[in-house]
């Protein structure tokens, strides 16, 4: 949701390898800007090498400019990011951020260990909603937000620098090209929603644009054809434009050439901010696209619908006052035992190894000591017992394991069919999976819509029996309980 400030600064924030970019909008305007070039060394790949030189020329930057404010909306390159626009069930509130997670582990080729994980829904519809994830290195953000700290300044808001060009453009369905002096980044956005994003390094950062441009051609085209062959029912249109920023955008011969040659037209990204007279906008254009996070400039609005904050969790004020009561599922709970159901057999193997250790330094006792074979002999059989014993209780938690496995997945399957049959007008209180029993509460306009949802229970053919075992009606409508006796627990 984006948050309209017309009276207040914002300072925005965007380093990549080569320079430190500075942008100060207010309502309506752009009020200061600067842009400090970088020595080699310091950032790489758009991430941060050195953080206390880096830091000691973002204190320059801001002294020379006279910003006293310490909250920003910082920038980070797209390099090494990865975004996705992901497919789920529709499901409670309460569940979304754990379905968004195993999700994201299904589908991103990193650890999520390694990352941290932001998101937004873009769509919903009666049986599934669309979800837009966002992933950054773990290491790239925690070096930016240090380096930041040590300047004096602390990031309030996060952006990817693709995600900050796609909220500047004013169409819903377009492809952004952003060349700088080290990377570039292409974005398809379709009906508002950013479905490809690709941030690539350049060969060279001392090359010419002229001589960089054929990568940039190559890699826009490779672009295009991967979203049409993924979308072949609706591909991208011949008339649809290509707004270019950055160096590209000063050279308007090149990007012709590059129209000529793509057959699209190539359009320059305008800003929405009023710009002062020195300023070349297409220079600044991620600093502008973070500056629309929090501002909104007369009648413009921006056609992407997503304006997620990158910020890890770990790194955003605590809320002060702010409380929300989630519905607890009683089925969470099965899945946390597995946690010190696997730490148990993990201790128990090891316990295993170390009796395994001293048996082998038995062993070699019994060849150098003959007089004391027959103490060492006792000593040996005590110890096999013992490691009997160890291996049987290994094999019995073992079996848990896969018994709650199976257990889980069972779970998931009943779920998932109570919440895809629920009527609209029908909302839950709550879930209990308690043995092969299923318990459902709620609250209904009527009692129609409760039979209905007991009958399409039981025609899913996922549970043996369903049971209207409790319906009330009271003055805001129908309170209800449903017992549920499941399959798949033999």
């Amino acid at each position: 949701m984006r948050v309209t400030s017309m009276a207040k600064k914002v300072v925005t924030l965007y380093i990549d390898d080569t320079s430190l970019r500075l942008l100060v909008a207010k309502g309506k305007r752009v009020k200061k800007w600067a842009n400090l070039p970088l020595e080699s060394g310091l950032v790489r790949d758009g991430a941060v090498l050195d953080e206390a030189k880096l830091a000691a020329k973002i204190k320059e930057l801001l002294k020379a400019q006279r910003v006293k404010a310490r909250k920003v909306i910082a920038g980070l390159s797209g390099l090494h990011c990865l975004s996705q626009v992901i497919t789920l069930p529709r499901l409670p509130e309460a569940m979304l951020a754990e379905a968004v997670r195993r999700e994201a582990e299904r589908a991103l080729p990193v650890p999520l260990e390694q990352l941290y994980i932001s998101w937004q829904i873009t769509s919903t519809s009666r049986e599934e909603m669309q979800v837009f994830l966002a992933a950054l290195p773990r290491n790239a953000a925690d070096a930016l937000i240090e380096t930041l700290r040590q300047a004096g300044v602390k990031p309030y808001l996060m952006d990817l620098a693709p995600l900050a060009l796609a909220r500047v453009v004013n169409r819903a369905t377009a492809i952004i090209i952003d060349v700088r002096s080290t990377e570039f980044d292409i974005v398809v956005m379709v009906e508002g929603v950013p479905q490809l994003i690709r941030s690539l390094s350049l060969p060279n950062g001392a090359l010419s644009l002229q001589e960089k441009l054929p990568t940039i051609r190559e890699e826009l085209e490779r672009t295009v054809k991967f979203y049409n062959s993924g979308h072949p029912e609706k591909p991208l249109e011949p008339s649809l434009p290509i707004f270019v920023s950055g160096e590209l955008a000063d050279e308007p011969e090149l990007y012709q050439s590059l129209s000529d040659e793509l057959e699209y037209p190539i359009l320059l990204l305008s800003s929405p901010l009023k710009c002062p007279e020195g300023l070349a906008p297409s220079q600044y254009m991620v600093n502008i696209g973070l500056a629309l996070k929090k501002l909104s400039p007369g009648k413009w609005a921006s056609l992407s619908v997503v304006n997620l904050n990158a910020l890890p969790e770990v790194y955003r004020p605590k809320a002060r006052s702010l409380t929300k009561v989630l519905i607890a599922l009683s089925i969470i709970v099965a899945i946390g035992l597995l946690v010190p159901l696997v730490m148990l057999v993990q201790s128990t193997a090891a316990n295993t190894a170390s009796l395994q250790a001293q048996l082998d330094a038995t062993n070699q006792l019994l060849e150098q000591r003959y007089t004391q074979q027959q103490a060492q002999k006792k000593e040996i059989a005590e110890l096999e017992g013992k490691v009997a014993e160890i291996e049987v209780t290994n094999n019995a938690f073992t079996a848990v394991l896969d018994n709650f496995n199976r257990q889980h997945k069972i779970v998931n399957g009943d779920l998932r069919v109570t919440t895809s049959t629920l009527p609209d007008t029908v909302v839950l209180s709550s879930i209990t999976h308690a043995s092969v029993k299923l318990t459902i509460r709620g609250m209904s306009p009527s009692e129609t819509e409760v039979l209905a949802y007991a009958d399409s229970l039981r025609t899913s053919g996922r549970f043996s029996q369903v049971i209207v075992s409790y319906i009330e009606k009271t003055e805001e409508g129908v309170t209800f309980t449903l017992t549920l006796s499941a399959r798949g627990w033999d």
